[in-house]
């Protein structure tokens, strides 16, 4: 008993200083009116306070601490007591209440047990909230790209509505420019033809005048000729007449690729003259070409049967070239190739303007993407051209630098392919 004794002396100091700092085991002193004079760690966090200042928040609810003062010294309780605040905090500890004097020794024990059920909830209800927060990330993101693609659809939406009613209102106006320019350029034949008729009739009076008449008349008619200069009247007017006629031949052409470009049944998949497609859209942009004297060309097969959708393409293709004209400087080059060298068709606009930077190559087809000053342009045309190409014909857009720089926008589109809802015969009946 006494080795015993001697064994457990010896560790005293180690088991007080374990206790001190136990997290599991709390011992604290109460004076007899309930102050608290002493707390270790795991008591102090059962009580809810700190060892400086000692002043708990939670208290003994069952038994309450009057229950501890009925006993003379010695064990005055032993058994399960709670630990709270009356409201939402309760700890269930195994407790033993000694007495001295007036002093209150606590030893209160969480089980084992519990605090492994406790850490098994609180694991569980970590991993919940993981999965949660996992879900809401999820869905956030899912949001966000619902949200960037509603944002798109919408603007491109506008843009398509914009682009509907600028083809009626080119359209229209072509029409209705078409019928007065059309009685122009038939009025122009005609009054050329009857000028000649007037001055063959004219030059045949004189003949006859020459031939018969008297030497006054004659005079007479040479005075007229020279005093009305009919030479340079004849040669004026029917160089006016037939400057004119060029000029309404070119205006009827222009009209004619207005028509051509903004014709609403093209939205329909079906085969067109793809040549005669794309020299209607040069057209559209002939004048931007024409102010800054920039030098362009077009090669093309003589004619090249294509089955596509003709209004997308052509907005696809004046979308890359407005932003070749852009991109180069005031007497720069551009240049429009088609070729055919296997089963795809390939559509080529390159510029020698300041090319693509590496860094933003990979975004150029982003929607809202633009390098242009703000309000220069949506970041809009490129996209659309992309969905235009890959989406709507199946075909893909390939961009490079050659080696003397500038960019290369390359269109390559299958030649024969069913229409987007996969019907053949659609495109048998077109």
């Amino acid at each position: 008993m006494i080795a015993e004794e001697n064994c457990f002396n010896d560790w005293t100091g180690l088991v007080t200083s374990l206790l001190r700092d136990a997290s599991s085991v709390g011992i604290g002193i109460f004076s007899t009116n309930g102050t608290l004079i002493y707390a270790n760690t795991a008591m102090c966090y059962f009580l809810d306070t700190d060892k400086e200042n000692l002043l708990p928040g939670n208290f003994f609810v069952n038994p309450e601490f009057s229950f501890f003062l009925n006993e003379t010294d010695g064990i005055v309780f032993e058994g399960l007591a709670t630990i709270g605040n009356y409201s939402d905090i309760s700890y269930v500890l195994q407790t033993k209440v000694f007495r001295k004097n007036d002093r209150l020794l606590v030893y209160a024990e969480a089980g084992v047990t519990d605090l492994f059920e406790g850490n098994k909830k609180m694991s569980r209800l970590n991993q919940e909230v993981n999965n949660l927060q996992r879900q809401l990330i999820k869905e956030k993101r899912q949001l966000q790209e619902s949200l960037a693609e509603l944002k798109e659809t919408q603007q491109m939406l506008i843009h398509s509505e914009k682009m509907n009613a600028l083809g009626k209102l080119v359209a229209g106006l072509a029409h209705e420019v078409n019928n007065p320019i059309s009685f122009v350029y038939s009025n122009l034949f005609s009054t050329g033809k009857y000028l000649e008729e007037v001055f063959e009739t004219i030059n045949g009076y004189e003949e006859k005048i020459l031939l018969y008449g008297s030497a006054e008349l004659q005079n007479l008619l040479g005075e007229i000729r020279k005093k009305s200069d009919l030479d340079f009247l004849e040669k004026d007017i029917m160089q006016m007449i037939r400057e004119s006629q060029s000029g309404i031949e070119r205006v009827k052409s222009l009209i004619e690729d207005l028509r051509r470009f903004s014709r609403l049944d093209e939205a329909d998949f079906k085969p067109v003259n793809l040549v005669e497609n794309i020299r209607s859209t040069i057209s559209i942009v002939n004048a931007e070409i024409k102010t800054k004297n920039i030098l362009f060309s077009f090669t093309a097969p003589e004619e090249l049967r294509l089955a596509c959708y003709p209004g997308q393409l052509n907005q696809a293709i004046l979308n890359v070239l407005i932003n070749a004209i852009q991109a180069v400087d005031h007497g720069g080059t551009v240049s429009l190739t088609v070729k055919v060298p296997d089963e795809f068709v390939h559509i080529c606009i390159a510029d020698n303007g300041h090319g693509i930077p590496e860094e933003i190559k990979n975004r150029i087809f982003e929607p809202f993407f633009t390098t242009k000053p703000v309000g220069s342009g949506t970041g809009l045309g490129l996209s659309i051209t992309y969905k235009i190409i890959h989406d709507l014909h199946h075909g893909k857009i390939d961009i490079h630098t050659p080696p003397n720089g500038g960019t290369v926008f390359e269109f390559i589109l299958p030649r024969e392919r069913v229409p987007q809802n996969g019907s053949r015969k659609e495109k048998k009946d077109v």
